[in-house]
């Protein structure tokens, strides 16, 4: 059995957030922050260009290695977390 980790997951303007108190430890950054990105009202698409946009994961303001697990990441197994826009997003 896979031990789970505790996340409050946030937007980095404070706007919205939730308590995720059951992630599996071995979903990925990116796994999991796909799955916040609805929570956090982010669109998921450039209303322009048709094309998804990209998020990372900031802990402490550093971004987390996106093939990582949250139980490697996070070996506390708790922890409080922003999911950001990607620069790569700008000007596109």
């Amino acid at each position: 059995m896979n031990a789970t980790v505790a996340l409050r997951i946030e937007r980095q303007d404070g706007a919205h957030g939730f308590d995720d108190p059951a992630v599996p430890g071995d979903w990925t950054v990116e796994a999991v922050t796909a799955r916040a990105v609805p929570k956090l009202r982010y669109p998921k698409t450039d209303v322009s260009s048709g094309k998804p946009l990209r998020y990372s994961m900031l802990h402490d303001g550093v971004e987390l290695p996106r093939d990582q697990t949250v139980g490697t990441v996070f070996p506390k197994r708790r922890a409080r977390v922003h999911v950001v826009h990607e620069y790569v997003n700008a000007g596109r």
